[in-house]
């Protein structure tokens, strides 16, 4: 599963010639149920102990990249999109704060430890991404970069979004909704390809990841709150207990 792993986090560096659709996050798109405010997620290796699967420490948040759901909190606003975000890296902290139109996003600033880092903003025409204008921030220094999109590397085809990378073997394919459907990964230098498939449940609900000649990893949902959201998966590759998600939902009133 090492390729596996490689090439979840290379694809999401190289695809899509540096832009991509920014759908807008919201609740219902990640199949979240009831007036969700706020949703943490943390992540642990597992064990079987006897007839259970049980909690075994906790993962290497680099090495795990292509199994795990991120471990951060999400906030949603009251028309249940996704506000900000919350994550830590080698005691690092960030914020991620979005705006939305017409759903999709607008802007993103992100802050390390309370300081702005980037802002992003979004270009769209016709409903389509055309540009992203970034400000970086160093101290005091301030550098703009504009990426416009290639428009011969996204591609639109029955109802899906096909993200084409550096080859015609690296792409991606999404759903209306930006959900992954599949991943190609094509490394010239070890010649070797690693294809994925992404399947989901009838709520949106991640359960299967397959990849040629590398394995499956299959997700399962044990723990459920009143409104129906799931706050305890399962996570087995190849049929045997890899990790654990915990997930703390709250609400408005």
């Amino acid at each position: 599963m090492n390729k596996f792993l490689m090439a979840a986090v290379l694809l999401l560096l190289t695809a899509c010639g540096g832009a991509s659709e920014q759908n807008a996050s919201s609740a219902e798109k990640e199949g979240l149920s009831g007036k969700v405010h706020k949703v943490q997620s943390l992540n642990y290796l597992a064990k079987a102990q006897g007839d259970k699967i049980v909690k075994d420490g906790k993962p290497n948040i680099y090495g795990e990249t292509g199994i795990f759901p991120a471990e951060d909190t999400r906030i949603y606003n009251a028309n249940g999109d996704l506000d900000s975000m919350i994550y830590v890296v080698d005691a690092f902290k960030y914020l991620v704060v979005y705006t939305h139109q017409d759903g999709k996003v607008c802007s993103e600033k992100i802050y390390q430890n309370g300081t702005l880092q980037t802002e992003s903003r979004y270009e769209y025409e016709n409903g389509k991404l055309k540009n992203m204008i970034q400000d970086c921030y160093t101290g005091a220094d301030k550098t703009t970069n504009e990426y416009p999109v290639d428009a011969s590397k996204i591609e639109y085809k029955d109802g899906k979004i096909i993200e084409h990378g550096y080859t015609e073997r690296d792409y991606v394919v999404k759903d209306a909704s930006g959900r992954i459907l599949k991943r190609s990964f094509y490394n010239e230098m070890d010649e070797y390809l690693i294809v994925s498939e992404y399947t989901y449940n009838e709520k949106g609900w991640l359960v299967c990841i397959s990849t040629e000649g590398e394995g499956k990893v299959t997700y399962e949902y044990t723990d459920f709150d009143d409104e129906g959201n799931w706050i305890r998966q399962v996570i087995l590759l190849d049929g045997k207990p890899y990790g654990i998600t915990e997930r703390n939902i709250t609400y408005y009133e």
